[in-house]
């Protein structure tokens, strides 16, 4: 992998927050001791520097594919070596200054792959998706049922009704209209100024209101022969009774001549 010096060691150097600083004791390649070392890790890259005020690293180690181990060795206390799976790569032995700082530096190093990083990333969509699925079906079951509205017709009304009382006929009419006329009354009930709503004939004052309610005018009656309801053919015969004795009277001459021409 070849990476540009500058640009890396301006990455090192940035006012980016880095994941974890700190001393190690670091091995040499040619020296064999440990040399102790200024560490920043950035992401899956670990810079070292030979002094903390160092303004560029002397080395940088990218963590991609690595594993982090514990040396078993007593002579080295508290150290630790970054290897790789490839033959010819070369491992990285580090030492720390006590048993907590090694286990904080081995827990972050082993994180610092992007490998593992996409493998968090998964088991947190995983969890997010679970939470979704739980978060969906509590409001389901939550959920009022949805009850379906009646239907009505388009319009609602009120069947008319008729009351036959010393021969009128008392029915619906417009609002504010009432007439008497050949013995028939139709009334209607009026609104009032409170709401509340009274049934009334014209026939002088209404019950319930103190004012006198006039009523329109009626319409002129239609006028017969003779001003009466007798028939004009057989005058007196204006109640059914006589026009039927009348016309009973006819058919009872017709009889006689017929049966006397027989």
């Amino acid at each position: 992998m070849k990476l540009n010096e500058r640009s890396v060691a301006h990455y090192a150097t940035c006012n980016s927050p880095p994941d974890k600083t700190g001393f190690l004791f670091k091995k040499g390649e040619r020296n064999t001791a440990y040399h102790r070392r200024w560490f920043i890790l950035k992401g899956n890259m670990l810079f070292y520097f030979e002094e903390r005020e160092s303004r560029e690293p002397i080395g940088v180690i990218v963590l991609e594919g690595c594993t982090v181990e514990l040396c078993e060795s007593e002579s080295e206390e508290f150290a630790f070596a970054i290897k790789f799976d490839c033959v010819k790569a070369k491992a990285y032995k580090m030492a720390a200054e006590n048993q907590a700082a090694m286990e904080s530096w081995v827990k972050a190093l082993s994180r610092a792959s992007f490998d593992y990083m996409r493998l968090v990333v998964k088991e947190l969509e995983r969890q997010l998706e679970e939470v979704q699925e739980e978060a969906r079906s509590s409001q389901a079951k939550s959920k009022p049922k949805k009850h379906q509205p009646q239907v009505q017709g388009a319009a609602s009304f009120q069947p008319a009704t008729f009351s036959l009382q010393n021969a009128a006929i008392t029915g619906p009419s417009q609002e504010g209209v009432s007439s008497r006329e050949n013995g028939v009354s139709w009334s209607k009930p009026t609104s009032v100024p409170n709401g509340v709503s009274e049934g009334c004939v014209w026939e002088g004052d209404c019950s319930g209101r103190g004012d006198v309610v006039k009523p329109p005018p009626v319409p002129p009656r239609r006028k017969t022969n003779g001003g009466s309801l007798d028939s004009p053919v057989s005058p007196g015969t204006g109640c059914f009774s006589k026009l039927h004795n009348w016309y009973g009277k006819e058919v009872a001459e017709l009889r006689i001549e017929w049966l006397q021409s027989q």
